[in-house]
């Protein structure tokens, strides 16, 4: 689903202006900064896996040339760092061209109203042309009588829009783009080769997009093919962005305090809940690196107040451990597994401390092979669990007594 900020995330930009939550300043000044220096009508690909914080680091950026021009300034002389609009994709895949939507977007963002005449003679030019593999069987409506280019004209369009955009604020235009992952890899692919059909060197823009490096490579291999390798479909991709950048993982010391964050209000019903030291142990058992995903605490936010109310409701409270904690944590972060785990029985706990113990599985029981195919699938999981296996098998019932409680709820 795309992310909340819809079209235009100015009215909540204001909640940026208290801390970095994510960790995301140093990167996103350094870019800004470095944004003068790509050539003009340039696109940057944001990349990052699902729910990393793509989308929050772009809002960053963009509160920082609202609120930080002088030090963010793509000329340091410059009395204002340029103009910046923002765009969801998502939300007109369906409602005809993404790149008419574009257009109109970067329209409304503007003040002057005489801008949205100019906005429809491009999306009316956009709207004829065709976007298709196939070459039409005619010429279509897109070459006019007295038109025979159409495509200088939308770029002459297209630049004058921009520089209506610009005169408030003069400087490099930064259009954000957000939620490509939620396309169809069509989608992607038309909207990555419109930018370019849209602008030259002479259009003072940088268009940001946020796609997943799998997604983007996935838009290739629809142009390709689909056995294109991943190093090949990385050189077409550059044929299509000057820079690709990726959105770094949350610093370990900031996942306890955005976890803290999220939860707000709700802290003092935790505590009654699951004892007095629950935060602590919560925040202790989220801080590891891969972990700190915003849209991942965002989740697990929302399962922790779920199951503190309904702990309380029905007078199941109890304290828990960080052992437990990271119980509720494999639950949300790596599902299958906790169905394979509880239905194996009790003897699967001891089975994975083994695992974890001897990566070989050579005369090891069945159980504990299949565990092993389980925790080389994700590295990452199995240093993870590492962390907690003598825990799990020596609070076994706690542990049950905590899935019992999840189930009960619909966790």
């Amino acid at each position: 689903m795309p992310s909340p900020s819809h079209v235009d995330p100015r009215p909540q930009l204001s909640r940026l202006a208290e801390e970095d939550a994510f960790g995301h300043d140093r990167m996103a000044k350094a870019f800004l900064r470095s944004v003068v220096r790509l050539r003009s009508g340039s696109s940057v690909a944001v990349h990052g896996a699902p729910g990393s914080g793509k989308s929050q680091f772009m809002l960053r950026c963009a509160y920082l040339m609202q609120a930080e021009r002088h030090t963010v300034g793509f000329d340091p002389t410059a009395p204002a760092s340029g103009a910046w609009c923002w765009y969801n994709p998502w939300l007109y895949q369906k409602h005809g061209n993404i790149l008419s939507g574009l257009v109109a977007t970067m329209a409304h963002a503007s003040p002057d109203p005489a801008v949205m005449d100019r906005a429809r003679d491009i999306v009316g030019h956009i709207n004829r042309m065709h976007f298709g593999e196939d070459m039409p069987d005619h010429a279509g409506t897109g070459i006019n009588r007295g038109d025979l280019n159409p495509v200088s004209r939308v770029r002459q369009g297209f630049k004058a829009l921009l520089d209506r955009l610009k005169a408030p604020a003069p400087g490099r235009v930064l259009v954000f783009i957000e939620d490509l992952d939620s396309l169809r890899p069509s989608g992607r692919l038309l909207l990555m080769e419109g930018l370019r059909l849209l602008t030259t060197d002479q259009h003072d823009v940088t268009f940001v997009l946020s796609v997943g490096r799998e997604s983007a490579y996935d838009a290739m291999r629809l142009r390709e093919g689909r056995s294109l390798s991943d190093g090949a479909a990385s050189h077409c991709l550059a044929e299509l962005v000057d820079l690709a950048i990726t959105v770094p993982s949350m610093d370990v010391r900031k996942i306890g305090e955005r976890l803290r964050s999220l939860l707000g209000d709700s802290t003092d019903m935790i505590q009654r809940a699951f004892g007095p030291d629950a935060l602590d142990a919560l925040c202790a058992a989220c801080a590891s690196r891969p972990l700190g995903m915003p849209r991942f605490l965002e989740s697990l936010a929302g399962r922790i107040v779920l199951l503190s109310e309904f702990a309380i409701g029905t007078g199941s409270t109890r304290e828990l451990s960080e052992a437990q904690w990271a119980w509720v944590i494999v639950s949300a972060r790596w599902p299958d597994f906790r169905r394979f785990m509880l239905r194996g029985g009790r003897d699967r706990w001891m089975h994975l401390r083994k695992a974890l113990a001897n990566r070989s599985p050579t005369g090891l029981p069945a159980d504990t092979n299949e565990i092993t195919e389980w925790l080389d699938r994700d590295l990452i999981f199995a240093d993870y669990l590492k962390l907690y296996a003598d825990e799990f098998e020596r609070e076994a019932e706690a542990v049950y007594w905590l899935e019992t409680l999840q189930l009960a709820c619909g966790l």
